[in-house]
C-alpha cells in the first residue's frame, strides 16, 4: 500500500464530490491509500495570487505546513490547487526571505517547502503504472472514443520543471490508452474553458467551453476526459449557460478508470450532461488484448 496525504480542496467537497468518490474507488484498486489532511483550508486557487502574491503563498503554505508533518507526498487532484501548491512549495524551498515572511504570517506553523506535490496523472502513472493499468482491465473500452482535455493550468507552471510538456502534454493520453479507450489527438487539449469567469461573465465561459465542445464533436469523440474539477464543471453546465447545440459527456479521468475496472460510474447521476451513451459502449469481456499484444500490434 502506497500512502498519500490527500488535499481535496474546496471543489471535491462540494460541486465535484463525486470526483472524490471516484478517485477513492480507483486508487483502492491499485493499493493507493489516501490520508486526508486534517484541518485543511482553501488554498486561494485561481483568485488569491491575482490580488496579493504573498497572501496567496501564505494560504497555500498553511496546508503545506500541515502536510509536511505527515511525511507523505501531497496529492492535490484539483488542477488549480495542484498548480498553486506546486508553485508555493518550490518558491518557499528556494527563497528564504519569502519563506520567512510567509512563516511569520502562519505562526506557529512553519513550511519548509520539502514536499513532493502530485496530481492525479502523476499518481496513476507512477504508483499504478501503464502495464499494471492495462493488465487490470476488466471491461473493454475500445468502442469508446475520448479526447483528453488537460485544461490551461495543470502543466503551465512557469519557471520550474513540470511533469509533462507545458504546451503539448501526453501523459494523460498514455493513461487513457492503457485503459483500452480509443484516444483521439486533437488541438484543444490545452484551451481555456473560461475558468472562474463563470461567476462574473457567463458569456465568456459559454463561448470558450462551447468551442471546446464543438471541437470534440468534430473529432468524433464520445466523451471529453479531464482531471480538472473546474473544467469539468464549466463544460458540464453548458446547457444551463444557454448552449442549445449537442453536448458530449464530460468525464473525470478517474471515471474512465472506473469504467475499465468496474464497468460503471459511481457518480453517473451527478453529471448534468447524461453519460448513459458512453457507459453503453463499455463491454464486459472474458479475454481482452494484453498489454504486450497491444504494444506489438501498435495499438496506440
Amino acid at each position: 500500500m502506497r500512502t498519500l496525504t490527500y488535499y481535496p480542496g474546496c471543489s471535491l467537497k462540494t460541486s465535484s464530490k463525486f470526483y472524490e468518490t471516484s478517485i477513492r474507488e480507483v486508487f483502492s484498486a491499485y493499493d493507493i491509500g489516501l490520508k486526508e489532511l486534517d484541518d485543511w483550508s482553501c488554498c486561494g486557487a485561481s483568485a488569491a495570487h491575482t490580488i496579493n502574491e504573498t497572501i496567496a503563498h501564505a494560504l497555500v503554505a498553511r496546508n503545506l505546513s500541515l502536510a509536511e508533518q505527515e511525511n507523505y507526498p501531497l496529492f492535490a487532484p484539483c488542477s488549480a490547487c495542484y498548480n498553486r501548491s506546486k508553485i508555493t512549495n518550490e518558491r518557499l524551498r528556494a527563497d528564504k526571505e519569502l519563506r520567512d515572511e510567509v512563516n511569520r504570517a502562519n505562526e506557529p506553523l512553519k513550511c519548509l517547502g520539502t514536499l513532493e506535490v502530485k496530481n492525479i496523472i502523476e499518481v496513476l502513472s507512477e504508483y499504478a503504472g501503464v502495464e499494471r493499468i492495462a493488465r487490470k482491465i476488466a471491461y473493454d473500452l475500445s468502442g469508446l472514443k475520448v479526447v483528453p482535455y488537460y485544461g490551461c493550468v495543470l502543466t503551465r507552471i512557469m519557471n520550474m520543471e513540470t511533469f509533462d510538456d507545458k504546451e503539448n502534454p501526453t501523459s494523460m493520453d498514455t493513461l487513457l490508452w492503457a485503459t483500452g479507450a480509443e484516444v483521439a489527438e486533437w488541438p484543444f487539449k490545452m484551451e481555456c474553458c473560461g475558468a472562474s469567469k463563470t461567476l462574473t461573465n457567463k458569456e465568456t465561459t459559454l463561448r470558450l467551453s462551447s468551442s471546446i465542445m464543438d471541437m470534440a464533436i468534430t473529432m468524433g469523440a464520445d466523451a471529453i476526459v479531464t482531471p480538472c474539477p473546474l473544467c469539468q464543471l464549466n463544460l458540464d453546465i453548458l446547457p444551463y449557460l444557454g448552449r442549445g447545440a449537442r453536448n458530449l459527456p464530460v468525464l473525470f479521468l478517474s471515471e474512465i478508470f472506473e469504467l475499465a475496472l468496474f464497468g460503471k460510474l459511481s457518480g453517473a447521476g451527478s453529471h448534468i450532461i447524461p453519460v448513459d451513451e458512453a457507459i453503453k459502449k463499455v463491454i464486459k469481456v472474458k479475454t481482452i488484448n494484453t498489454y504486450e499484444q497491444r504494444k506489438n500490434n501498435g495499438d496506440d
